[in-house]
């Protein structure tokens, strides 16, 4: 008598999570429009989001300044940006802090 299987493969199930409005940096894009992106992929729980107007942060303002204000060294705030970083609460709150307070100074 042949040996039935009792394992079978599972099936795997991706929910597919809500992504944030991917949107891209011109003249016209300013500070505000940064908070309002990365606020909305952390309540969208969409981290590359975040780390994608992280990076345009940095690039296109004063990351000196960014440093100063947050706390964070450079290689802590770039760190972040990477595909496969897990930031801690306490940076990601340094960083939001931080584009609240820009974007109600611009």
């Amino acid at each position: 008598m042949a040996k039935s299987k009792t394992l079978k493969k599972q099936e795997t199930f991706s929910k597919e999570k809500a992504k944030a409005t991917p949107w891209v940096f011109t003249e016209q894009t300013n500070i505000s429009d940064i908070e309002e992106c990365m606020k909305e992929a952390l309540f969208e729980d969409d981290i590359e989001s975040f780390q994608g107007g992280l990076l345009i942060l940095l690039d296109h303002y004063d990351y000196k300044d960014i440093v100063k204000r947050t706390g964070l060294s450079k290689s802590t705030l770039y760190r972040m940006c990477q595909p496969n970083s897990n930031p801690t609460l306490s940076n990601v709150c340094k960083v939001l802090a931080y584009i609240t307070q820009a974007s109600r100074v611009a």
